[in-house]
């Protein structure tokens, strides 16, 4: 429940924020993370579609995008 959790918080500081994308980069080994994501609406996303200045770590392989609903004000 810790991931979660972070997540949440994570995902209300965003809205709060008025951040409307959530990018994300990992390996392609990590299955449990991979699902995890999945799980909370992330979607798979090809690195050639990522914003220019995304910072892509060299072990990245697999990408995912979150696009966030804004709050009501």
């Amino acid at each position: 429940g810790v991931a979660k959790a972070l997540l949440r918080t994570l995902l209300t500081w965003c809205r709060d924020k008025h951040v409307r994308e959530v990018f994300l980069g990992t390996t392609a080994q990590f299955l449990a993370a991979h699902r995890f994501y999945e799980k909370n609406g992330f979607r798979e996303l090809a690195k050639e579609a990522l914003p220019e200045n995304f910072p892509v770590m060299a072990v990245d392989t697999k990408f995912y995008l979150l696009a966030l609903e804004p709050t009501e004000a």
